[in-house]
């Protein structure tokens, strides 16, 4: 996790009804805000706000021109400002969301904003904005005590390990649009509407940032051009994506001429990898620098996609992790198929 929520308390919290637009019901406003006492789950509810947030990308509210014209940034700034607003800008959050929820799938729920005191990020601690909607219920048991025997029954609830959607608004970094975590556990479509229509967040240009979209291009490199079609045997596409994902596993900061001495090698595959890399952040409006800190936390989860699978027909997949000289490809002309001989010291 990104940040530390050990001695987070949550200082106010208002729970609203949002409607659904495709079913034309309206949103139903909680006339004040919760009482905070020791009788209401306020543990539990900060283990199901802030608990959820896992991924390693942060956000911030885009665009210095546009970032004045954003109600989520402007009622943030407010309630920062003067925590008393609160109340009033969690109604004006609200009707937000309502006004931005055109898309069929979007279901009615529940709206949560929550003002938490003492949240550490980047070794400060800082006050955190949380807005929150759950949509989907589950059905859970009740087991009841009757007279002569236990009763069973039936209760529709919400899962407190289980955040529909979320977004927390650390108070750092203001005047470039704060820091943001964000949640969404629904489809791509909707994600759109969360992230951009409703809270208008972009990626933060960090390390995460900096990692993640430097693998993608390396992915994106194998995938697109350094292909069979481009006569480069499927071993040396293996062989490629080992190295790109192994270099940032072993190196704590990255260094762009390291990288193409390491990894790329070839002057033919530098000049191509760069050729593709100067399309990528075209395309997706990245600027890459040479050196950054490499960020562990992306690395680890990037690391499942790079895929060392040598799959043949539907009868062997290998596992090739290196060491691509201790691999051959060949032709039998007497059967007619293509074999891969392997060399090695020793099996288990």
């Amino acid at each position: 996790m990104l940040f530390d929520i050990v001695n987070a308390s949550i200082d106010k919290l208002v729970v609203h009804k949002i409607g659904s637009r495709t079913e034309n019901t309206e949103n139903v406003y909680s006339k004040k805000c919760m009482d905070l006492e020791e009788d209401n789950p306020v543990q539990m509810l900060k283990q199901y706000f802030l608990s959820s947030f896992r991924e390693p990308v942060l956000y911030h509210f885009e665009g210095t021109n546009n970032v004045n014209d954003n109600i989520v940034y402007q009622s943030a700034c407010a309630i920062f400002d003067n925590p008393d607003l609160f109340y009033e800008h969690s109604r004006i959050i609200a009707s937000y969301l309502y006004e931005n929820s055109s898309h069929p799938q979007i279901k009615a729920g529940e709206f949560y904003l929550a003002l938490f005191n003492d949240v550490q990020i980047f070794d400060q601690n800082v006050r955190c904005l949380g807005i929150f909607k759950s949509e989907n219920k589950e059905t859970y048991l009740k087991i009841c005590t009757g007279t002569e025997s236990f009763d069973i029954d039936c209760e529709e609830g919400i899962n407190v390990k289980k955040m529909d959607k979320g977004c927390l608004i650390f108070d750092i970094e203001r005047e470039n649009g704060f820091v943001a975590s964000l949640i969404d556990k629904v489809s791509k479509q909707e994600a759109l509407f969360w992230k951009s229509d409703f809270l208008g967040l972009t990626e933060r240009q960090d390390n995460n940032f900096f990692t993640k979209n430097y693998l993608n291009v390396c992915k994106e490199f194998v995938n697109n051009v350094f292909t069979a079609e481009n006569e480069v045997p499927r071993t040396e596409q293996i062989d490629m994506l080992n190295r790109s994902i192994n270099y940032f596993k072993d190196n704590s900061m990255f260094n762009e001429e390291k990288f193409e001495d390491e990894v790329l090698a070839a002057p033919d595959v530098v000049q191509a990898f760069n050729e593709y890399k100067d399309l990528y952040g075209q395309e997706n409006d990245v600027h890459f620098n040479e050196e950054f800190k490499i960020s562990p936390d992306i690395v680890k989860k990037e690391n499942k996609s790079f895929k060392s699978v040598l799959k043949l027909d539907k009868n062997f997949h290998v596992y090739v992790h290196g060491g691509q000289r201790y691999i051959e490809k060949g032709f039998d002309n007497g059967k007619g198929l293509h074999f891969y001989k392997l060399y090695f010291e020793y099996e288990s």
